[in-house]
């Protein structure tokens, strides 16, 4: 069921949903001469998408809506756990045409080295572990805020990661804490990753306004 990442991609980027990106002059992204991950809903708002990934593959009991509306030339990566070692198999329910790969919770968030694996946190780490796959040396996140926002770019009044309920700020708050896992592993590869989120939570990586680091690498 699991299966290795092959491609390979020097510039990626990765979209999340944080609403620091609401007014975004989206025409910016022809300007991007790499790949573009959207993670999650994210994908129905974007002029431009080559991959789409989630570690989140039920929502209220069924695939993402994502996975069984797909776009067409757009390569569905998604973290899956391993069936034989949860005690809600029978919740999950696999969909044709996605790339699975094994959703791992390690002790302490490393990436994964194994292509076939990736690292679970938020979506968007989910992202950055496929970027990792990828071999990519530059690396720029937008909507990655992580700084208490309620909703999403492209709609402001749905809120994200609703299933974790009254433990969200818990949640937020340990995040800082898995991104700061993968400084190490990048630096040894010479990846330079840069968030498009002046305000964000993650500050493990060099953080500016979202038109800037869209054009970083220019």
């Amino acid at each position: 069921m699991f299966q290795e990442v092959t491609q390979r991609h020097d510039r990626v980027l990765i979209i999340g949903g944080g609403e620091s990106l609401t007014g975004f002059d989206w025409g910016l992204l022809d300007k991007w001469d790499g790949v573009v991950i959207a993670i999650n809903n994210s994908v129905f708002h974007l002029p431009r998408v080559d991959y789409w990934m989630t570690v989140d593959p039920m929502v209220d009991g069924k695939p993402q809506r994502a996975m069984t509306e797909k776009r067409d030339g757009v390569y569905y990566f998604c973290a899956f756990p391993d069936l034989n070692t949860v005690p809600d198999a029978q919740a999950y329910h696999v969909v044709d045409g996605v790339h699975y790969l094994e959703r791992i919770v390690p002790e302490t968030y490393e990436l994964q080295e194994d292509k076939s694996k990736i690292t679970t946190g938020d979506s968007v780490y989910g992202a950055l572990g496929l970027a990792y796959h990828f071999e990519a040396s530059k690396i720029v996140m937008l909507g990655v805020d992580v700084n208490g926002g309620f909703g999403h770019w492209y709609d402001t009044t749905e809120p994200y990661n609703r299933a974790w309920g009254d433990k969200f700020a818990a949640y937020q708050s340990n995040l800082p804490v898995i991104y700061k896992q993968s400084v190490n592993q990048f630096n040894a590869r010479g990846t330079k990753v840069i968030n498009g989120c002046l305000n964000s939570g993650i500050d493990c990586f060099d953080r500016m306004k979202p038109e800037e680091a869209i054009l970083y690498f220019k």
